[in-house]
């Protein structure tokens, strides 16, 4: 199976200014998502799709590793990732390579992930799923602990029929940490879309639950990523 690895990487971050290239435990927050991919050994080419030049260059300095300028139009806050998908796929194909049987979208804002992680969601695009999506295991942070507003902010839970069970007792639930996205080539071309059904979850362990979206979130990446890479994690 010829799987695209697509990192999607745009430059205009507001939250964390210059995120994707922002030092991380010595080398750009990029690196680790691009040294995963080309690691991981289960992808036909691996691409990154940027606006910006800075970081165009860094994916430049890793072997294996392709970069392509996106067009200003599919670089704005509110351009959907799936037209960047088809563009690159148009794009790659047009200049002749063979056709891809499967996309893996690899977001660099979510950094810890291993190249075995890659190898095995790989594994369970089987007959019947047309898409993987990596999830971690939710303990506290459980919808049966949170709760909608109502007029005078009173209290409205999301699973009154388990607000007061014990941790324990509570159904388990997962949340998508943003690592890994695999669709089948098939499903894409019919929808458009990454998360076609039917769905399978490839669960990663909860120590691997990272996604940078705010400035908070970059301290706590400081943290995490240099535990991780210290065997610390």
């Amino acid at each position: 199976m010829r799987v695209l690895g697509l990192i999607p990487a745009r430059g205009g971050s507001k939250g964390v200014p210059g995120k994707n290239i922002r030092k991380v435990y010595g080398k750009p927050l990029l690196s680790y998502t691009l040294d995963a991919a080309v690691a991981s050994g289960v992808l036909a080419d691996v691409v990154v799709s940027s606006d910006d030049e800075a970081i165009l260059d860094v994916a430049r300095q890793h072997a294996g590793v392709s970069a392509r300028r996106r067009p200003a139009d599919l670089a704005q806050d509110t351009s959907p990732v799936n037209a960047v998908i088809r563009q690159v796929l148009d794009e790659l194909e047009g200049e002749g390579r063979a056709r891809y049987d499967a996309i893996m979208l690899l977001q660099p804002t979510a950094p810890m992930r291993e190249p075995q992680h890659l190898r095995e969601a790989t594994q369970k695009l089987v007959d019947g799923v047309n898409a993987v999506i990596s999830v971690c295991e939710m303990h506290d942070v459980h919808p049966a602990r949170m709760y909608r507003l109502g007029e005078g902010d009173l209290m409205q839970p999301l699973m009154p029929e388990w607000e007061q069970a014990r941790r324990q007792d509570i159904p388990p639930v997962y949340y998508r940490n943003g690592s890994i996205y695999l669709v089948r080539r098939e499903a894409f071309d019919a929808g458009g879309a990454v998360m076609a059904k039917p769905t399978a979850a490839y669960v990663m362990p909860d120590r691997y639950l990272l996604n940078i979206d705010e400035p908070r979130d970059m301290i706590m990446a400081e943290a995490l990523i240099a535990a991780w890479q210290e065997g610390r994690l």
